[in-house]
């Protein structure tokens, strides 16, 4: 059972937290302020912490960033209120792992926790990665040092603006971005587009959605269809996540910031959110909305069963020129073998 620990200056709060946590079969420590925090944390080293933003003598998120520099393994989940979304940005940016709105409810925590495990997938999936650079594509050895060196001087900055439960709400959606990445990758390659942006896109394109961080929980996890006025709130993850990822000095975080605002545009200028047509629409949105559809028809969710491989090739087609690039619908098809290959090695 994961140690965790709750930092929140409010006595009801601690002790409501404490009573849930109990319930679900934890033991967690608490901590009434940063200062004391940090004292548990360098004895105690759990592995999640519960940190309130709104504190005195020290916030939560010069705490968080005290945090980090003992540890980066350790899973901070910053409580905060609805609709704060620079304060969230601050948070990404020192490096949060999640984002909990108060107030809390049981059976949000309850998934929040269990999922909060996944982000040691996400460097495990780093890893792999960079060792598949070596091994399989044979990458130049200058192109992998390069690699390697971003990697080492800004993965940290990529990592912990990525809030995973916004994507990951379960198995199946975490392999769902992982496949994007290498559809995108894929599509990308086969315009003979450079190598290195090739494995960039392929790094950026599961950030596509980390905007609904910054999305009510009553919305992004209603089980039934949205209102209108609630799919206009949940359109603006397109905007929340722009705003995280704008003005990055790397390379994968300059093509994330586009990935995000762009991915719902339509190349018939019926997207979303500024209604951009055609070749206005950043390349890197284009590729990642035809590769994110592609892996949503094949996947099996609560609502519909997996589309059949003829039939994503029909709505490929019926799409092309309206919601599709049709040059990428051409490009994806040609290079179809590698398409279900991506599909059905996760599937």
């Amino acid at each position: 059972m994961e140690k965790i620990l709750i930092v929140d200056d409010e006595p009801f709060i601690r002790n409501a937290l404490m009573s849930i946590l109990n319930s679900l079969g934890y033991n967690p420590t608490l901590a009434e302020n940063g200062i004391k925090a940090i004292e548990i944390i360098k004895k105690e080293n759990p592995d999640i912490v519960l940190l309130d933003v709104k504190m005195p003598e020290m916030d939560g998120i010069t705490t968080l960033k005290k945090i980090r520099e003992i540890s980066k393994d350790i899973l901070v989940i910053m409580l905060t209120a609805y609709g704060d979304e620079e304060t969230m940005k601050q948070c990404a940016e020192a490096g949060a792992d999640d984002f909990l709105v108060k107030p809390i409810d049981i059976t949000t925590l309850d998934v929040r926790l269990k999922l909060a495990k996944k982000v040691r997938l996400f460097y495990s999936f780093r890893d792999s990665f960079l060792e598949d650079l070596k091994t399989s594509y044979k990458v130049a050895e200058e192109n992998i040092n390069k690699l390697l060196q971003e990697n080492k001087d800004l993965s940290m900055e990529l990592l912990e603006r990525i809030n995973l439960i916004a994507e990951f709400r379960d198995d199946e959606t975490h392999e769902h971005t992982i496949r994007v990445g290498a559809l995108s990758y894929e599509i990308a390659n086969a315009l003979e587009l450079s190598l290195d942006y090739c494995y960039s896109l392929k790094l950026a394109a599961p950030l596509h959605d980390i905007g609904k961080v910054g999305i009510p929980d009553s919305i992004l996890l209603k089980p039934a269809k949205l209102t209108p006025e609630e799919f206009e709130i949940m359109k603006k993850h397109t905007i929340i996540g722009w705003n995280i990822l704008k003005n990055s000095k790397s390379s994968i975080l300059q093509i994330a910031e586009k990935v995000a605002i762009s991915h719902h545009e339509r190349w018939d200028g019926t997207g979303y959110p500024y209604g951009l047509k055609g070749e206005n629409i950043p390349l890197e949105g284009r590729i990642v909305c035809i590769a994110d559809a592609i892996d949503a028809m094949f996947s099996k969710r609560p609502y519909k069963d997996p589309m059949p491989e003829e039939k994503v090739r029909e709505e490929l087609l019926k799409c092309k020129g309206t919601h599709f690039d049709p040059t990428l619908v051409d490009k994806t098809l040609e290079i179809w073998d590698n398409i279900l290959r991506i599909e059905r090695k996760t599937s």
